[in-house]
């Protein structure tokens, strides 16, 4: 590409993370990894959130990527399928967890989805119980700046 005066805002290269606060991945299978970060502060320093992508090609493990966790800011995920004839169909079949203790509830995905999550809600697991296609989630962490 040619360098330009907006140049300084394209990230073709992200930053692969191996370690996020919050989350736990040992011995991991099943989607791509490390996370490949491609907007944060470090990358783009005018950024107040982060976006990794990452690509789910069969059932995970561990299960549950990550367990009940929460952290001090919104995040908006976005699970996508990948049909390209019918990209309303996840082509599998996720549940997510939301709330702890009685106001815990398991959301089951099997469409497109995307799904808020305010600052301080626990949430999780989330667990692939079924991938008949690659599954695209992307994660975004507003105004947190880093990732982490």
């Amino acid at each position: 590409m040619t360098e330009s005066r907006w140049s300084k805002y394209l990230v073709t290269d992200p930053k692969l993370v191996s370690d996020m606060a919050h989350h736990r991945f040992e011995d991991i299978r099943g989607f791509s990894y490390p996370t490949p970060v491609y907007v944060d502060e470090e990358l783009l320093p005018e950024a107040e959130s982060w976006l990794d992508v990452v690509w789910i090609w069969d059932k995970t493990y561990p299960e549950e990527i990550p367990g009940l966790h929460s952290h001090p800011f919104n995040e908006i995920l976005l699970f996508v399928g990948s049909d390209p004839h019918n990209l309303s169909d996840l082509g599998g079949v996720a549940e997510f967890g939301m709330g702890d203790g009685d106001e815990a509830e398991t959301i089951t995905l099997t469409s497109t989805s995307a799904i808020y999550v305010p600052a301080g809600l626990p949430h999780g697991p989330l667990v692939f119980k079924q991938v008949d296609r690659p599954i695209l989630s992307i994660a975004i962490g507003l105004k947190t700046g880093r990732y982490a």
